[in-house]
């Protein structure tokens, strides 16, 4: 089953010992656009000392990058990674970005500091689960359209409809748990549909 991903950008900020950190959760759809981010982060904020970052990428979370900026090993891009990984969360990336007060914190102290403050950038985030759906997709008189239309939003569906000459093609993505009631309901309304699968839909869990 396809992961979870987040559902919009979202930061978090915290200071520990005059250390400054600011962490920001992002849709990613590769781990391509990590660098990206990265660089962006940068010019945002020139006077900063780090930008730690990770991410994960994939259906399944199978792609996975981290970077700890100059922090010691293992202190700042692995326990972010720990934050996205740990809420079993994919197509997802978070940024750290410290200004240094001047007080050493530990390796414990960085691990803690990294690690928590991405996990309430993610948690503010929010969440969008990915559940296998399908396509349904028939025509329609043009008389017809709205009616049918007004069904499946009353349904629950968000259809889509386009316009030809002589009739209108319905679109309606559902989710396959949902497949049999809105198939039975097109055919109540008269409409012969066939369905598409191999999609997935994101929704609110």
């Amino acid at each position: 089953m396809a992961k979870s991903t987040i559902a919009r950008t979202a930061s978090a900020e915290i200071e520990i010992s005059r250390s400054r950190f600011v962490a920001t959760a992002h849709r990613i759809g590769s781990l391509d656009e990590l660098g990206g981010l990265v660089r962006a982060a940068r010019r945002a904020h020139p006077d900063a000392r780090h930008v730690c970052s990770a991410g994960v990428a994939g259906p399944l979370g199978e792609a996975s990058r981290s970077n700890d900026d100059g922090e010691p090993a293992g202190t700042a891009g692995a326990p972010i990674l720990s934050a996205i990984a740990g809420r079993e969360l994919t197509d997802a990336a978070v940024l750290v970005v410290r200004w240094f007060g001047g007080v050493k914190l530990g390796t414990g102290g960085l691990v803690r500091a990294y690690g928590g403050i991405a996990a309430e950038a993610l948690d503010a985030a929010g969440r969008l689960a990915r559940v296998p759906a399908s396509e349904l997709i028939g025509t329609v008189a043009i008389a017809d359209a709205p009616r049918i239309e007004h069904a499946l939003r009353s349904a629950g569906h968000e259809p889509a409809l386009h316009y030809r000459e002589h009739d209108a093609v319905l679109r309606c993505v559902i989710q396959d748990a949902e497949l049999p009631a809105a198939e039975a309901l097109l055919a109540q309304l008269g409409v012969a549909a066939r369905a598409q699968g191999g999609l997935l839909l994101e929704v609110t869990p």
